[in-house]
């Protein structure tokens, strides 16, 4: 697990300060590249923090298995624990549930285990998409406070590194990350953007 890209991910995240030296708290493992990539560059702090993962399986896709799967096998070789939860499906819109259920699990398992802190793995290139989207459907000010480095007990370490970064510092670790075919759907807005309206603004 050793090569100059994965130590970039501790340094990043030291240089954000959002951890302090003692502190514990919950990864969030999709089983993505990103959250991976974030669970080793946590568990390569010195001192380490005291780790617990966290993965929510929502059964909404013929991989996610797969996804869980990674997860255990990263935990494994990582000395993390990990809860996994499977929320009942709700009504209403997906992505809206699906986030919801992700931050109340996290912090439910944050308050049980007297942690400190809820760590999520988005990037500089989230960020910059979720701007982009907040302008696209309510455009003011509030589109320009997207995705702040830390709310609440909430906080996002590699926001100093693009997604492009982050996903090599996984590959050279030969993590066992599992890629979500829904990122690539032009049938959800992030998406759209990611691929159609991000590539533009790069252009110009």
């Amino acid at each position: 697990m050793s090569g100059a890209e994965a130590d970039s991910l501790s340094t990043e995240i030291e240089n954000s300060g959002l951890i302090t030296p003692g502190s514990g708290g919950v990864v969030l493992l999709s089983g993505g590249a990103d959250s991976c990539a974030l669970a080793l560059g946590l568990s390569r702090l010195n001192p380490r923090p005291t780790l617990h993962a966290l993965h929510l399986n929502y059964g909404l896709r013929p991989e996610s298995g797969e996804d869980e799967d990674a997860c255990s096998r990263l935990c494994e070789r990582l000395a993390i624990g990990l809860t996994v939860v499977r929320p009942e499906r709700a009504s209403g819109n997906l992505h809206s549930w699906a986030r919801q259920e992700r931050y109340a699990a996290a912090e439910r398992l944050r308050r049980d285990r007297g942690l400190d802190w809820i760590a999520v793995a988005h990037t500089a290139s989230d960020l910059a998409e979720t701007v982009v989207y907040r302008l696209a459907v309510s455009p003011g000010t509030r589109a320009l406070a997207a995705m702040p480095s830390r709310r609440g007990a909430v906080i996002r370490p590699l926001l100093g590194l693009s997604r492009e970064a982050v996903r090599r510092a996984a590959t050279a670790a030969a993590l066992p990350f599992v890629d979500d075919a829904s990122n690539d759907d032009p049938a959800f807005a992030r998406a759209r953007i990611r691929h159609e309206v991000m590539p533009v603004l790069a252009d110009l």
